[in-house]
Protein backbone atom coordinates (compact mmCIF):
# COMPACT_ATOMS: atom_id res chain seq x y z
CA UNK A 1 0.00 0.00 0.00
CA UNK A 2 2.95 2.06 0.87
CA UNK A 3 3.91 1.41 -2.89
CA UNK A 4 0.89 2.47 -4.18
CA UNK A 5 1.02 5.97 -2.66
CA UNK A 6 4.34 6.31 -3.54
CA UNK A 7 3.68 5.74 -7.00
CA UNK A 8 0.80 7.73 -6.64
CA UNK A 9 2.79 11.08 -5.45
CA UNK A 10 5.28 10.48 -8.25
CA UNK A 11 2.70 10.34 -10.66
CA UNK A 12 1.54 13.70 -9.86
CA UNK A 13 4.68 15.51 -9.16
CA UNK A 14 5.64 13.96 -12.85
CA UNK A 15 2.18 15.70 -14.44
CA UNK A 16 3.29 19.37 -12.33
CA UNK A 17 6.58 18.91 -13.90
CA UNK A 18 4.85 18.69 -17.34
CA UNK A 19 2.71 21.26 -16.73
CA UNK A 20 5.02 23.89 -15.61
CA UNK A 21 7.16 23.14 -18.93
CA UNK A 22 4.34 23.76 -20.83
CA UNK A 23 3.52 27.32 -19.52
CA UNK A 24 6.90 28.18 -20.06
CA UNK A 25 7.46 27.14 -23.86
CA UNK A 26 3.81 28.59 -24.64
CA UNK A 27 4.26 32.20 -24.09
CA UNK A 28 1.49 34.63 -22.35
CA UNK A 29 0.42 37.09 -25.87
CA UNK A 30 1.64 40.78 -25.23
CA UNK A 31 -1.32 43.39 -25.32
CA UNK A 32 0.16 46.82 -25.67
CA UNK A 33 -0.81 49.73 -24.86
CA UNK A 34 1.87 51.71 -26.71
CA UNK A 35 0.68 53.05 -30.21
CA UNK A 36 3.84 51.50 -31.69
CA UNK A 37 3.42 48.20 -30.33
CA UNK A 38 -0.16 47.94 -32.01
CA UNK A 39 1.33 46.63 -35.05
CA UNK A 40 2.22 43.31 -33.19
CA UNK A 41 -1.30 43.32 -31.55
CA UNK A 42 -3.70 40.83 -33.32
CA UNK A 43 -7.07 42.68 -32.16
CA UNK A 44 -5.93 45.48 -33.61
CA UNK A 45 -6.67 43.92 -37.33
CA UNK A 46 -10.36 44.66 -37.39
CA UNK A 47 -9.55 48.34 -35.77
CA UNK A 48 -7.44 49.40 -38.93
CA UNK A 49 -9.70 47.68 -41.46
CA UNK A 50 -12.79 50.11 -40.14
CA UNK A 51 -10.75 53.21 -40.48
CA UNK A 52 -9.35 52.50 -43.82
CA UNK A 53 -12.71 51.96 -45.07
CA UNK A 54 -14.10 54.82 -43.67
CA UNK A 55 -11.10 57.03 -44.78
CA UNK A 56 -12.38 55.48 -48.37
CA UNK A 57 -15.47 56.66 -47.96
CA UNK A 58 -14.64 60.40 -47.09
CA UNK A 59 -12.40 60.38 -50.08
CA UNK A 60 -15.33 58.98 -52.29
CA UNK A 61 -17.82 61.51 -51.08
CA UNK A 62 -14.89 64.09 -51.22
CA UNK A 63 -15.05 63.36 -55.13
CA UNK A 64 -18.64 63.16 -55.58
CA UNK A 65 -19.12 66.31 -53.96
CA UNK A 66 -16.61 67.70 -56.20
CA UNK A 67 -18.21 66.39 -59.20
CA UNK A 68 -21.41 67.50 -58.20
CA UNK A 69 -19.96 70.83 -57.83
CA UNK A 70 -18.56 71.01 -61.06
CA UNK A 71 -21.42 69.74 -62.78
CA UNK A 72 -23.52 72.33 -61.30
CA UNK A 73 -21.23 75.04 -62.20
CA UNK A 74 -21.31 73.73 -66.06
CA UNK A 75 -25.19 73.42 -65.48
CA UNK A 76 -25.46 77.36 -64.57
CA UNK A 77 -22.56 78.70 -66.43
CA UNK A 78 -24.33 77.03 -69.38
CA UNK A 79 -27.86 78.33 -68.67
CA UNK A 80 -26.91 81.70 -68.45
CA UNK A 81 -24.59 81.97 -71.68
CA UNK A 82 -27.93 80.29 -73.10
CA UNK A 83 -30.13 83.28 -71.66
CA UNK A 84 -28.39 86.39 -70.93
CA UNK A 85 -25.95 85.96 -74.22
CA UNK A 86 -27.62 83.81 -77.06
CA UNK A 87 -29.58 86.36 -79.23
CA UNK A 88 -33.04 86.94 -77.93
CA UNK A 89 -36.57 86.79 -80.12
CA UNK A 90 -38.80 89.73 -80.15
CA UNK A 91 -42.26 88.47 -81.59
CA UNK A 92 -44.20 85.05 -81.31
CA UNK A 93 -45.90 84.39 -84.44
CA UNK A 94 -47.73 81.56 -82.77
CA UNK A 95 -48.90 83.96 -80.08
CA UNK A 96 -49.49 86.76 -82.78
CA UNK A 97 -47.91 89.48 -80.11
CA UNK A 98 -44.64 91.04 -79.33
CA UNK A 99 -42.34 89.67 -76.61
CA UNK A 100 -41.38 91.83 -73.54
CA UNK A 101 -39.06 94.22 -73.96
CA UNK A 102 -36.41 95.05 -71.42
CA UNK A 103 -37.64 97.76 -69.06
CA UNK A 104 -36.56 101.33 -68.37
CA UNK A 105 -34.91 102.02 -65.27
CA UNK A 106 -35.94 104.39 -63.08
CA UNK A 107 -35.68 105.36 -59.20
CA UNK A 108 -39.40 104.73 -58.88
CA UNK A 109 -39.45 101.52 -60.54
CA UNK A 110 -36.17 100.14 -58.97
CA UNK A 111 -37.80 101.10 -55.53
CA UNK A 112 -41.09 99.38 -56.51
CA UNK A 113 -39.31 96.21 -57.56
CA UNK A 114 -40.80 96.50 -60.95
CA UNK A 115 -37.89 97.53 -62.97
CA UNK A 116 -36.17 93.91 -61.47
CA UNK A 117 -39.51 92.48 -62.16
CA UNK A 118 -39.94 93.58 -65.67
CA UNK A 119 -36.17 92.09 -66.19
CA UNK A 120 -36.90 88.46 -64.70
CA UNK A 121 -39.79 88.73 -67.36
CA UNK A 122 -37.84 89.51 -70.29
CA UNK A 123 -35.19 87.01 -70.32
CA UNK A 124 -38.23 84.73 -68.97
CA UNK A 125 -40.25 85.62 -72.26
CA UNK A 126 -37.58 86.19 -74.83
CA UNK A 127 -35.35 83.25 -74.40
CA UNK A 128 -33.30 81.95 -77.62
CA UNK A 129 -35.26 79.14 -79.45
CA UNK A 130 -38.48 79.70 -77.10
CA UNK A 131 -40.79 77.52 -79.39
CA UNK A 132 -38.50 74.40 -79.12
CA UNK A 133 -38.45 75.11 -75.72
CA UNK A 134 -42.20 74.68 -75.23
CA UNK A 135 -41.91 71.76 -77.29
CA UNK A 136 -39.93 70.05 -74.70
CA UNK A 137 -42.24 71.37 -71.81
CA UNK A 138 -45.24 69.68 -73.43
CA UNK A 139 -43.54 66.24 -74.21
CA UNK A 140 -41.93 66.32 -70.66
CA UNK A 141 -43.31 68.14 -67.89
CA UNK A 142 -47.21 69.46 -68.95
CA UNK A 143 -48.32 65.78 -69.02
CA UNK A 144 -47.90 66.15 -64.93
CA UNK A 145 -49.97 69.68 -65.21
CA UNK A 146 -53.85 69.58 -65.44
CA UNK A 147 -56.48 67.39 -64.34
CA UNK A 148 -57.75 64.53 -66.41
CA UNK A 149 -61.88 63.63 -65.92
CA UNK A 150 -62.80 60.30 -67.12
CA UNK A 151 -61.84 58.77 -70.18
CA UNK A 152 -62.79 58.12 -73.98
CA UNK A 153 -65.28 60.62 -75.80
CA UNK A 154 -66.20 61.68 -72.22
CA UNK A 155 -63.18 61.90 -70.75
CA UNK A 156 -62.01 66.16 -70.42
CA UNK A 157 -59.24 67.97 -69.53
CA UNK A 158 -58.88 71.19 -67.14
CA UNK A 159 -55.88 73.56 -66.93
CA UNK A 160 -56.52 76.01 -64.38
CA UNK A 161 -58.85 75.72 -61.27
CA UNK A 162 -61.84 76.76 -63.78
CA UNK A 163 -64.73 79.04 -61.64
CA UNK A 164 -67.13 77.33 -59.81
CA UNK A 165 -70.32 79.05 -60.14
CA UNK A 166 -72.14 80.38 -56.94
CA UNK A 167 -75.88 80.83 -56.61
CA UNK A 168 -76.73 84.22 -58.38
CA UNK A 169 -78.23 86.83 -56.55
CA UNK A 170 -82.01 87.56 -56.85
CA UNK A 171 -82.34 91.05 -58.77
CA UNK A 172 -85.21 92.62 -58.88
CA UNK A 173 -85.93 95.30 -62.03
CA UNK A 174 -88.81 96.70 -63.59
CA UNK A 175 -89.77 95.94 -66.92
CA UNK A 176 -88.21 97.04 -70.05
CA UNK A 177 -89.75 99.64 -72.11
CA UNK A 178 -88.72 99.15 -75.50
CA UNK A 179 -89.04 101.84 -78.69
CA UNK A 180 -88.41 100.99 -82.22
CA UNK A 181 -86.14 103.72 -83.98
CA UNK A 182 -84.96 104.93 -87.24
CA UNK A 183 -80.93 103.32 -87.70
CA UNK A 184 -79.93 107.01 -88.58
CA UNK A 185 -81.04 107.91 -84.60
CA UNK A 186 -81.28 105.20 -82.55
CA UNK A 187 -82.80 105.55 -78.85
CA UNK A 188 -82.43 103.69 -76.00
CA UNK A 189 -83.81 99.56 -77.02
CA UNK A 190 -84.58 99.32 -72.99
CA UNK A 191 -84.85 100.85 -69.87
CA UNK A 192 -84.20 99.21 -66.33
CA UNK A 193 -83.62 99.99 -63.00
CA UNK A 194 -79.72 100.04 -61.77
CA UNK A 195 -78.39 96.62 -60.87
CA UNK A 196 -77.62 95.94 -57.57
CA UNK A 197 -73.82 94.84 -56.90
CA UNK A 198 -73.23 91.20 -56.36
CA UNK A 199 -72.17 90.10 -53.16
CA UNK A 200 -69.62 87.33 -54.58
CA UNK A 201 -65.80 88.94 -54.44
CA UNK A 202 -64.15 89.41 -57.54
CA UNK A 203 -61.38 88.03 -59.55
CA UNK A 204 -57.99 88.29 -57.56
CA UNK A 205 -56.53 89.76 -60.89
CA UNK A 206 -57.97 90.75 -64.17
CA UNK A 207 -55.83 89.52 -67.03
CA UNK A 208 -53.32 91.72 -68.68
CA UNK A 209 -53.87 92.78 -72.36
CA UNK A 210 -53.99 90.44 -74.87
CA UNK A 211 -53.08 87.55 -72.50
CA UNK A 212 -55.33 84.39 -72.24
CA UNK A 213 -56.42 83.35 -68.62
CA UNK A 214 -55.22 79.27 -68.36
CA UNK A 215 -58.86 78.45 -67.21
CA UNK A 216 -58.86 75.76 -70.42
CA UNK A 217 -60.99 72.92 -70.61
CA UNK A 218 -60.09 69.93 -73.53
CA UNK A 219 -63.09 68.12 -74.27
CA UNK A 220 -64.50 66.58 -77.13
CA UNK A 221 -61.25 67.24 -78.78
CA UNK A 222 -61.81 70.43 -78.54
CA UNK A 223 -60.22 73.59 -76.63
CA UNK A 224 -62.80 75.97 -74.45
CA UNK A 225 -61.96 78.98 -72.70
CA UNK A 226 -63.84 79.28 -69.63
CA UNK A 227 -65.51 82.41 -69.01
CA UNK A 228 -65.37 83.35 -65.81
CA UNK A 229 -68.08 86.12 -65.11
CA UNK A 230 -68.41 90.46 -65.53
CA UNK A 231 -68.51 90.73 -61.68
CA UNK A 232 -70.20 94.15 -62.48
CA UNK A 233 -67.58 95.08 -65.07
CA UNK A 234 -70.26 94.38 -67.90
CA UNK A 235 -72.00 97.92 -66.07
CA UNK A 236 -68.77 99.71 -66.93
CA UNK A 237 -68.24 98.41 -70.50
CA UNK A 238 -71.87 100.13 -71.28
CA UNK A 239 -71.38 103.30 -69.04
CA UNK A 240 -68.25 103.69 -71.58
CA UNK A 241 -69.70 102.92 -74.91
CA UNK A 242 -73.08 105.36 -73.95
CA UNK A 243 -70.28 107.74 -73.34
CA UNK A 244 -69.36 107.63 -77.20
CA UNK A 245 -73.45 108.35 -77.59
CA UNK A 246 -73.43 110.64 -75.84
CA UNK A 247 -70.55 112.53 -77.54
CA UNK A 248 -71.34 111.47 -80.85
CA UNK A 249 -75.46 112.77 -81.31
CA UNK A 250 -76.74 111.55 -84.40
CA UNK A 251 -73.93 109.09 -85.61
CA UNK A 252 -75.07 105.35 -85.07
CA UNK A 253 -73.49 103.49 -82.33
CA UNK A 254 -73.40 99.94 -81.77
CA UNK A 255 -72.62 97.27 -79.20
CA UNK A 256 -71.86 93.64 -80.54
CA UNK A 257 -70.09 91.95 -77.51
CA UNK A 258 -69.24 88.43 -78.96
CA UNK A 259 -69.70 85.41 -77.22
CA UNK A 260 -66.81 82.54 -76.92
CA UNK A 261 -66.92 79.00 -77.16
CA UNK A 262 -67.03 78.75 -73.80
CA UNK A 263 -71.27 79.73 -74.67
CA UNK A 264 -72.03 76.26 -76.83
CA UNK A 265 -69.63 73.71 -76.39
CA UNK A 266 -68.92 72.94 -72.83
CA UNK A 267 -70.73 69.22 -72.20
CA UNK A 268 -73.38 69.83 -69.49
CA UNK A 269 -71.43 67.69 -66.36
CA UNK A 270 -68.56 70.41 -66.34
CA UNK A 271 -71.09 73.62 -67.07
CA UNK A 272 -70.44 74.67 -63.42
CA UNK A 273 -66.19 75.44 -64.31
CA UNK A 274 -68.06 78.96 -66.47
CA UNK A 275 -70.21 81.45 -65.78
CA UNK A 276 -72.86 82.18 -68.51
CA UNK A 277 -71.84 84.75 -71.23
CA UNK A 278 -75.74 85.05 -72.13
CA UNK A 279 -76.58 86.33 -68.46
CA UNK A 280 -73.90 89.32 -68.93
CA UNK A 281 -74.97 90.08 -72.21
CA UNK A 282 -78.35 90.99 -71.41
CA UNK A 283 -77.27 93.21 -68.91
CA UNK A 284 -75.28 94.96 -70.66
CA UNK A 285 -77.76 95.26 -73.40
CA UNK A 286 -80.54 96.53 -70.70
CA UNK A 287 -77.75 99.17 -69.82
CA UNK A 288 -77.21 100.73 -72.66
CA UNK A 289 -78.28 104.23 -73.66
CA UNK A 290 -79.18 105.18 -77.53
CA UNK A 291 -76.51 102.41 -78.66
CA UNK A 292 -78.07 99.70 -81.00
CA UNK A 293 -77.19 96.23 -79.12
CA UNK A 294 -76.54 93.59 -81.63
CA UNK A 295 -77.10 90.00 -80.95
CA UNK A 296 -74.67 87.64 -81.74
CA UNK A 297 -74.99 85.05 -79.38
CA UNK A 298 -78.46 83.96 -80.87
CA UNK A 299 -77.44 83.61 -84.62
CA UNK A 300 -74.30 82.11 -83.52
CA UNK A 301 -76.47 79.52 -81.71
CA UNK A 302 -78.76 78.74 -84.07
CA UNK A 303 -75.32 77.78 -86.24
CA UNK A 304 -73.35 76.39 -83.40
CA UNK A 305 -73.48 72.76 -85.10
CA UNK A 306 -71.07 74.25 -87.99
CA UNK A 307 -67.30 75.07 -87.53
CA UNK A 308 -68.07 78.53 -86.11
CA UNK A 309 -65.66 78.32 -83.59
CA UNK A 310 -61.96 76.87 -83.80
CA UNK A 311 -61.07 74.05 -81.54
CA UNK A 312 -57.86 74.18 -81.26
CA UNK A 313 -57.81 78.27 -80.91
CA UNK A 314 -59.41 81.11 -78.24
CA UNK A 315 -60.33 82.69 -81.85
CA UNK A 316 -63.69 82.15 -83.93
CA UNK A 317 -63.34 80.51 -87.48
CA UNK A 318 -64.32 83.07 -90.39
CA UNK A 319 -67.83 81.42 -90.18
CA UNK A 320 -69.03 82.47 -87.43
CA UNK A 321 -67.75 85.93 -88.15
CA UNK A 322 -69.75 85.62 -90.93
CA UNK A 323 -73.11 85.40 -89.48
CA UNK A 324 -72.40 87.97 -86.88
CA UNK A 325 -71.90 90.10 -89.72
CA UNK A 326 -74.70 89.81 -91.33
CA UNK A 327 -76.79 90.39 -87.82
CA UNK A 328 -75.01 93.65 -87.62
CA UNK A 329 -76.00 94.33 -91.10
CA UNK A 330 -79.42 93.50 -90.36
CA UNK A 331 -79.55 96.01 -87.48
CA UNK A 332 -77.68 98.79 -89.68
CA UNK A 333 -79.81 98.50 -91.99
CA UNK A 334 -77.30 98.03 -94.88
CA UNK A 335 -76.49 95.56 -97.84
CA UNK A 336 -74.49 92.61 -96.97
CA UNK A 337 -73.68 89.87 -99.60
CA UNK A 338 -73.94 85.99 -99.55
CA UNK A 339 -71.44 83.90 -98.67
CA UNK A 340 -71.56 82.29 -102.38
CA UNK A 341 -70.02 85.43 -103.58
CA UNK A 342 -67.15 84.49 -102.05
CA UNK A 343 -63.88 82.15 -102.75
CA UNK A 344 -63.49 80.02 -100.33
CA UNK A 345 -60.25 79.01 -99.40
CA UNK A 346 -59.36 76.11 -97.27
CA UNK A 347 -55.89 75.69 -94.85
CA UNK A 348 -55.40 72.20 -94.03
CA UNK A 349 -53.47 70.81 -90.57
CA UNK A 350 -54.60 73.90 -88.26
CA UNK A 351 -53.15 74.16 -84.29
CA UNK A 352 -53.41 77.17 -83.22
CA UNK A 353 -53.15 79.66 -79.41
CA UNK A 354 -55.00 76.82 -77.13
CA UNK A 355 -52.50 74.17 -78.11
CA UNK A 356 -49.98 76.71 -77.22
CA UNK A 357 -51.18 77.80 -74.17
CA UNK A 358 -52.00 74.03 -72.73
CA UNK A 359 -49.56 71.83 -75.11
CA UNK A 360 -52.19 69.64 -75.04
CA UNK A 361 -51.43 66.53 -76.86
CA UNK A 362 -54.70 66.05 -77.90
CA UNK A 363 -54.86 69.46 -79.30
CA UNK A 364 -51.76 68.68 -81.46
CA UNK A 365 -53.15 65.35 -82.59
CA UNK A 366 -56.51 66.55 -83.70
CA UNK A 367 -55.49 69.72 -86.04
CA UNK A 368 -58.34 71.28 -88.00
CA UNK A 369 -59.21 72.71 -91.32
CA UNK A 370 -58.99 76.51 -91.18
CA UNK A 371 -61.44 77.92 -93.59
CA UNK A 372 -61.36 81.68 -94.90
CA UNK A 373 -63.20 83.81 -97.53
CA UNK A 374 -61.74 85.83 -100.09
CA UNK A 375 -64.38 88.67 -101.42
CA UNK A 376 -64.83 88.78 -104.92
CA UNK A 377 -65.45 92.44 -105.73
CA UNK A 378 -62.31 94.63 -105.41
CA UNK A 379 -61.50 97.08 -102.69
CA UNK A 380 -58.72 99.67 -101.99
CA UNK A 381 -57.10 99.01 -98.49
CA UNK A 382 -54.42 100.94 -96.95
CA UNK A 383 -52.90 101.00 -93.81
CA UNK A 384 -51.72 103.30 -91.11
CA UNK A 385 -49.79 103.13 -87.86
CA UNK A 386 -51.72 103.94 -84.60
CA UNK A 387 -51.24 107.50 -84.53
CA UNK A 388 -52.88 107.46 -88.44
CA UNK A 389 -49.92 108.36 -90.27
CA UNK A 390 -47.59 106.60 -92.46
CA UNK A 391 -49.97 105.60 -95.00
CA UNK A 392 -49.15 102.16 -96.89
CA UNK A 393 -50.85 100.41 -99.97
CA UNK A 394 -51.79 96.65 -98.45
CA UNK A 395 -53.90 93.71 -99.29
CA UNK A 396 -57.22 93.15 -97.41
CA UNK A 397 -56.15 89.64 -96.74
CA UNK A 398 -52.56 88.39 -95.91
CA UNK A 399 -50.49 85.11 -97.80
CA UNK A 400 -50.84 82.69 -95.08
CA UNK A 401 -48.19 80.85 -97.18
CA UNK A 402 -45.09 82.35 -95.12
CA UNK A 403 -46.97 82.02 -91.78
CA UNK A 404 -46.20 79.66 -89.03
CA UNK A 405 -49.24 77.02 -88.98
CA UNK A 406 -50.78 78.28 -85.85
CA UNK A 407 -50.73 81.83 -87.17
CA UNK A 408 -53.14 81.40 -89.83
CA UNK A 409 -55.43 83.55 -88.22
CA UNK A 410 -53.26 86.85 -89.06
CA UNK A 411 -54.24 86.89 -92.16
CA UNK A 412 -56.93 89.07 -91.57
CA UNK A 413 -53.85 91.23 -90.34
CA UNK A 414 -52.45 92.44 -86.98
CA UNK A 415 -53.75 94.44 -84.48
CA UNK A 416 -51.01 97.23 -84.13
CA UNK A 417 -52.31 99.43 -87.26
CA UNK A 418 -55.58 101.28 -88.09
CA UNK A 419 -56.97 99.88 -91.58
CA UNK A 420 -58.91 101.70 -94.09
CA UNK A 421 -60.84 99.76 -96.80
CA UNK A 422 -62.43 101.50 -99.96
CA UNK A 423 -65.13 99.44 -101.49
CA UNK A 424 -67.73 99.68 -104.24
CA UNK A 425 -70.26 99.84 -101.79
CA UNK A 426 -71.52 103.78 -102.65
CA UNK A 427 -74.50 104.44 -99.97
CA UNK A 428 -72.49 107.03 -98.54
CA UNK A 429 -72.07 104.76 -94.94
CA UNK A 430 -69.03 105.05 -93.48
CA UNK A 431 -67.93 102.64 -90.63
CA UNK A 432 -65.65 103.10 -87.85
CA UNK A 433 -64.82 99.69 -85.97
CA UNK A 434 -63.04 99.59 -82.58
CA UNK A 435 -62.42 96.05 -81.66
CA UNK A 436 -59.88 93.15 -80.56
CA UNK A 437 -58.66 90.47 -82.45
CA UNK A 438 -61.98 89.14 -82.76
CA UNK A 439 -63.09 92.27 -84.78
CA UNK A 440 -60.28 91.16 -87.87
CA UNK A 441 -62.59 88.47 -89.12
CA UNK A 442 -65.36 90.87 -89.32
CA UNK A 443 -63.48 93.14 -92.31
CA UNK A 444 -64.14 90.94 -94.92
CA UNK A 445 -67.72 90.45 -94.37
CA UNK A 446 -68.41 93.99 -94.54
CA UNK A 447 -66.98 95.10 -97.67
CA UNK A 448 -70.59 95.05 -99.55
CA UNK A 449 -71.98 96.82 -96.97
CA UNK A 450 -70.30 100.41 -96.46
CA UNK A 451 -68.73 102.51 -98.71
CA UNK A 452 -65.35 103.22 -96.19
CA UNK A 453 -64.50 101.16 -93.11
CA UNK A 454 -62.06 101.74 -90.44
CA UNK A 455 -60.44 99.28 -88.29
CA UNK A 456 -59.19 100.27 -85.26
CA UNK A 457 -58.03 98.09 -82.44
CA UNK A 458 -59.07 99.39 -78.81
CA UNK A 459 -55.70 98.39 -77.48
CA UNK A 460 -53.48 100.09 -80.01
CA UNK A 461 -54.90 103.72 -80.53
CA UNK A 462 -53.09 106.32 -80.42
CA UNK A 463 -55.45 109.23 -80.81
CA UNK A 464 -58.64 110.55 -79.67
CA UNK A 465 -61.72 108.37 -80.62
CA UNK A 466 -64.13 111.28 -81.10
CA UNK A 467 -61.80 113.49 -82.92
CA UNK A 468 -61.45 110.51 -85.34
CA UNK A 469 -64.25 109.24 -86.12
CA UNK A 470 -65.12 113.04 -86.78
CA UNK A 471 -62.49 113.54 -89.19
CA UNK A 472 -63.07 110.12 -91.18
CA UNK A 473 -67.15 111.35 -91.52
CA UNK A 474 -68.07 108.15 -90.26
CA UNK A 475 -72.11 107.68 -89.63
CA UNK A 476 -71.85 104.09 -87.74
CA UNK A 477 -69.52 103.12 -84.99
CA UNK A 478 -69.44 99.69 -83.93
CA UNK A 479 -67.71 97.84 -81.15
CA UNK A 480 -67.07 94.49 -81.26
CA UNK A 481 -64.95 92.09 -79.35
CA UNK A 482 -65.56 89.09 -77.52
CA UNK A 483 -66.44 89.07 -73.75
CA UNK A 484 -63.48 88.22 -72.35
CA UNK A 485 -62.54 92.09 -73.80
CA UNK A 486 -65.64 93.93 -72.69
CA UNK A 487 -65.37 92.60 -69.32
CA UNK A 488 -61.90 92.49 -68.62
CA UNK A 489 -58.87 94.85 -68.49
CA UNK A 490 -59.58 96.07 -71.86
CA UNK A 491 -62.47 97.70 -71.35
CA UNK A 492 -60.51 100.46 -69.88
CA UNK A 493 -59.07 101.26 -73.71
CA UNK A 494 -62.40 102.08 -74.53
CA UNK A 495 -62.85 105.11 -72.14
CA UNK A 496 -58.58 105.81 -72.06
CA UNK A 497 -59.57 106.76 -75.87
CA UNK A 498 -61.97 109.07 -75.24
CA UNK A 499 -59.52 110.98 -73.16
CA UNK A 500 -56.06 111.24 -75.61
Amino acid sequence: MNEDNKNTSKDKEKNKSEDVNDKAARPEPVISIEASDRKNTAIDIPIKAKKLKKQCRKTALNSIALANIILMGAIFAGGFVYVALLPHETKADDENRMLTTFPDFSAKSYLNGKYTAGIADYFDDTVHDRAHIKEFIADNITPLKGRKYGDGEDGAELYGSGFIQKPAAVVTTAAPVTTTADVQSPVPTAETTTVPETTAPPQEEEPAQGELTNNILIVNKRGVTLYGGAWGAEQEYASFVNEYKEALGGKNVYSMVLPTSSSFYIPEQYSNLAYSEKDDFDKIEASLKGVIPVDAYNILNAHKNEPIYSRTDHHWQPLGAYYAAQEFALMAGVPFADLSEYETVTLPGYVGTLYMYTQSATLLNNPEDFVYYKPKTPVTVTQYDTHFQNPVAANLLLDPAPMPNSGYYMVFGSDERIVHVNTECKNGRNLVIFKDSYGNALLPMLTSSFENIYLCDIRYFDLNAIDFIDSVEATDVLFAMCSFSAVGANRSCIHNNLNK
